[in-house]
This record gives C-alpha cells, structure tokens and sequence, in this order.
C-alpha cells in the first residue's frame, strides 16, 4: 500500500489498517525526513522519527522531566538499544511514567502527520513484537483527535467527498464508539445519523457550526462508525437539482447575507412567525407541532422535521441584536430537537403516545400503523447510554458542565429514564445558578420511579444546601421508608438534625430560620 500526500491523505491508508487490523509499518517520506507509525492491529504501539525536534530526550527535557546530565547519561547507554530502553534500564522512570509521556509526545507528532499534503508513504505488514515500549493507543480515538485539529481544509473536504453524499451508522458502530472518547456534542450529532441521512441535511441541523460538524462527520467516516450509502441513479438525479440550493445555505457568507436580508426587510413578518411557532412549540402536541399526524410514518416525520428545523435554526439569525428573538428560537429549535428525538424511536413514541392519547390500555398509534414498538435495544437508546457513561466519567473527574451536557444528550434521547434525570440533577445541583432546573429532574426521576431511594437523597441535599432543612428532612426520610438500610440517607438525616439541634441551643434565629422556609416544606 503505497501513495503520494499531494492526492491521498493519510486517513486513507490509516482507515485501512484500522478496517483490516493490519499489523505493520506505515512510512512518510518528506524528503530526508522520516516517520513511521508501528501497528498492530488496531492499535499504535510507536512512532519513530529521524527528525531532530522530535528526538524523546529533547522532549523529556523541555518538559522539566530530566536534567541535562541525566538525559546525556541515558543518551550514553541507550547506543546498545535506544533511548527508551536505556531510560527503562536506568531506572529514571517507571514504565507507566515514561507510557505516559511517550504518549503524550507520539499524539502530537500523529496529529500533525494528519495535516501533511506532500511527501510519500507506504506501509509495510511485519512482526512489530519485541518493542522496548507499547503504548497500546487505541487508533479510533488517536484517529479522532487527529481529525478534531485537522487545519488544512482540502483533506477534510476530500474526505466528505460531497456535501450531497449520503451517510448511515455502520453495522457495528457501537463497538467502534467504544474505542472513541467522544465529546458530547460529537455523540449529539452521532444521534443524528439513525438513518441514511444526506450529509448537507446534518450540516444544516448541527448547532455547532460547518467546520466542526464537518470535522466530526470525517472523524465516524475515517473511524467507520458511520458509512456512505451507494447513491442510485434516482438519488444522484435528486442530488444534482439540490445542489446548488445547498451550496447556498451553506456557505457561510451567503448564509449571512440571506438572514441579513430576512431581518432588514421581513422583520415584522419574521418575528411574528417565530413568535407564533414558539408558542405553538409550547403549546402544542409533538405530531401538531411537526405539521403530521399520529400516524405518520418515520420519512414523514424526519422530513417536516429537518424542513422546520432549518428554518428556525439560530444560525440563520445570528445578525439579530433582539436578546427575546434569540431565546425563542433557542426554545423553539430545542423542542423541535426533542420532539423529534422521540418520536423516531418506536419505544418512546409510543409512551409519548400514551401519555397524550391516553391509550393505556390499548395499542400505540405505532402499532395501528403496523409499526410494532421495538423491545430490543435500538441504536437510539445505545447513543443515550453512551451519553449516560461519558457523563460519569465527566462527573467523577468533577467536569460538571462536561457531565451536565452529557447527561443533558442521554436525557433527550431516553427522557423517561429515571437514571439519566437523576444524574443530570445531580450534576446541575453543583451549581446555585442550577438548582430549580436540578430539582425538576430529580422530582421526574422519582415519578418515574418511585422505589429508587437515590433521588430522594438528591433532592434532600439539593433542599439542604439551598437552607430548606425542612423539605430536605423529608426527602430524607422519604428515601429510608423507600430503603431502610440507606447509609447515606441515614447520614444526611443525621447531619441534618445533628446541625439543627446544635443551631437550636446557640442560636434564637433558628426558629425564624424554618419559619421563613415553612412555605417550602
């Protein structure tokens, strides 16, 4: 497998590996420069360089990891077998330390690699065993963050081929989302992709911006989470009459004139629709507000969906200086989103149906249209959970607004999952700012499942914190009637009453305290 960089990216022979666990040697030549990554199937365990600025000693020392002398000392031993033998020999770090630091080194030089458009590679299959170190790095991930700093934008157009191409989830996306740190927007617009979706359609929809939905989108493509979908003649005959429409919306300098133009010369016209459609958002059923009815089928709904979700997108308005006119649309746009969410899922679509229909005791409307509700774990609900677990991850490192907007995706995805709401509150309740939108998904999570003592103790402590002791007592004791061996509810109880008595001998403002709060409790 061999190449030039001036027509083949080097995402080309790297999602080739990676599609083929192929264990070898990938090479670029640039002149008397020489890089080569080592693989092994699937993974990364090396990447060695003839380049003097990426030479390891030089890099442990700049970052204050070795002194002059000991990095002269190793460079002495390592004549008989390299310098990370020699480090590992001497004893200067542990193997884990120097895994780290090598890693950390090997990420920025593949990155790099990705923005290359000269040079030559080829990769040779051979035994990579008997390496002094293995970093053992995932190549998905390491893919996807090369192409999150991607900078040369031929190489990320190259890789979309079109905006007009048409994309779906792989068969087995799942298993490689696992190998992939997903961010939770990248795991939002993953949740776009349930069906064969024209890449423009998602371009337009995305909240983040052309260039980082672009980026994202290479990233499943090069990683094969997600894959083209042969075009038929039919589909190519309609993609060739939309296409100049769609190279109007999207680009960014049209885009701005076209809103500009709106807002200057439809501006009465263009609020009061907005205006109106928020209220409709709010007041109306999800089949009402997306313009179908109840027993649409999933191509209608995913039709008036991204039809509606293009006009009302925020993007489309940013020159508007109207802080009201934002908000609406923000509103309006996060409905839409939601409404869509689940109602293209058999499973929720179907409780939502109960809910507004309240066919309880009857069929779904799904079923009535031969769409049976789905009891097997859809795409949909796997995104979720994928959301779910990034968001505890967020949360144990105390990244809370990184775990809030996790928690926030898995939320919309499954929103009648006790789980997920009561993790979101969780998080949210980490901030005073937070609080009220904390204790609605908290007070959910227990309507949805009532036995759960967890969410009690949330909303005791979120009461707590917020100096409403008396609510917070009785969530407390709400969760210990639910469980009554709960530790943790058994010891805010106990903090909380303990507080209150020792406030009750030293302090007269007490009793003025819970007064105040007597309307909360």
């Amino acid at each position: 497998m061999t190449g030039n960089l001036s027509q083949t990216s080097l995402l080309e022979p790297l999602g080739s590996v990676l599609r083929n666990s192929l264990s070898g040697s990938l090479q670029i030549k640039q002149g008397k420069t020489v890089k080569t990554m080592v693989l092994n199937r699937g993974s990364l365990v090396d990447l060695e360089s003839n380049d003097p600025s990426d030479d390891f000693g030089e890099f442990l020392l700049f970052l204050g990891r070795l002194s002059p002398d000991q990095l002269e000392a190793a460079k002495q031993k390592s004549a008989r077998g390299g310098l990370i033998a020699a480090l590992l020999e001497g004893n200067f770090f542990s193997p884990t330390e120097l895994i780290s630091f090598r890693t950390h080194q090997v990420e920025e030089i593949f990155c790099s690699l990705l923005n290359c458009t000269s040079g030559e590679f080829e990769f040779l299959s051979q035994d990579v065993s008997g390496k002094p170190i293995d970093l053992k790095r995932k190549l998905p991930d390491l893919i996807f963050e090369g192409v999150r700093r991607l900078k040369v934008n031929e190489i990320l157009h190259r890789g979309l081929k079109s905006n007009n191409e048409v994309i779906r989830l792989a068969r087995d996306f799942e298993q490689r989302v696992a190998e992939i740190s997903l961010k939770p927007d990248e795991a939002f617009i993953l949740s776009r992709l349930d069906s064969a979706t024209r890449i423009s359609d998602v371009l337009l929809v995305s909240p983040l911006g052309l260039e980082v939905t672009q980026k994202i989108l290479l990233g499943f493509l090069v990683t094969d989470v997600i894959e083209f979908v042969a075009a038929t003649a039919d589909k190519r005959q309609e993609s060739s009459q939309v296409a100049t429409a769609n190279r109007t919306r999207l680009d960014p300098q049209i885009k701005s004139e076209n809103a500009q133009t709106i807002l200057n010369e439809e501006s009465d016209q263009v609020r009061a629709d907005v205006f109106s459609m928020l209220d409709r958002a709010k007041n109306h059923n999800y089949y009402d507000l997306l313009d179908v009815g109840p027993t649409a089928a999933m191509d209608e709904i995913k039709k008036s969906y991204y039809s509606l979700a293009k006009k009302y997108h925020p993007d489309c308005y940013h020159q508007s200086t109207s802080q009201d006119f934002k908000e609406a649309l923000d509103t309006i746009f996060s409905i839409l989103s939601q409404a869509y969410e689940t109602l293209k899922v058999p499973a929720t679509r179907s409780s939502y149906d109960a809910k507004i229909f309240r066919l309880e005791s009857s069929p779904s409307v799904t079923e009535k249209a031969g769409t049976p509700a789905s009891t097997s774990s859809t795409p949909q609900q796997k995104l979720a959970d994928l959301n779910y677990r990034q968001g505890r991850g967020y949360f144990d490192q105390k990244d809370y607004w990184s775990a809030i907007q996790a928690f926030r995706q898995a939320v919309r995805m499954e929103p009648e999952n006790p789980r997920y709401r009561y993790w979101l509150g969780a998080a949210l309740s980490k901030n005073a700012k937070w609080r009220r939108e904390a204790e609605e998904h908290f007070l959910k999570a227990i309507q949805l499942e009532q036995f759960t003592p967890d969410a009690y103790v949330g909303l005791g402590l979120l009461y707590q914190e917020a100096g409403m002791y008396k609510r917070a007592e009785n969530q407390f004791k709400q969760a210990l009637e639910v469980s009554p061996d709960n530790k943790t509810a058994q010891d805010a109880l106990n903090i909380l009453l303990g507080a209150g008595a020792k406030k009750a001998k030293g302090l007269d403002s007490l009793k003025s305290l819970f007064k105040r709060n007597r309307a909360d409790s």
